[in-house]
């Protein structure tokens, strides 16, 4: 299904948001998609992002295991073959 709010392109950013998009394609997490749809905001898509390294991937507060149970588990909400 596509999405109801369509993307920014990326063309249209500032060159950090761009940056976001980039790294988070790389890591395959948060879903670059979400992070063009929020960008509509860059404040906001901002905010959310930094939130999301420092949870995930900076202080490491998130077990690995962990994380591997979170990705299975909205792949498979999203019927995603993961």
């Amino acid at each position: 299904m596509p999405p109801r709010i369509q993307p920014i392109d990326d063309q249209t950013v500032d060159p950090e948001v761009r940056r976001l998009f980039e790294i988070a394609e790389q890591r395959g997490a948060p879903n670059s998609l979400l992070l063009r749809i929020m960008a509509r905001d860059p404040d906001s898509m901002k905010t959310f992002y930094e939130a999301w390294n420092r949870s995930f991937y900076e202080a490491e507060r998130i077990d690995h295991g962990l994380k591997e149970i979170v990705r299975v588990r909205m792949a498979r909400v999203r019927t995603c073959g993961y």
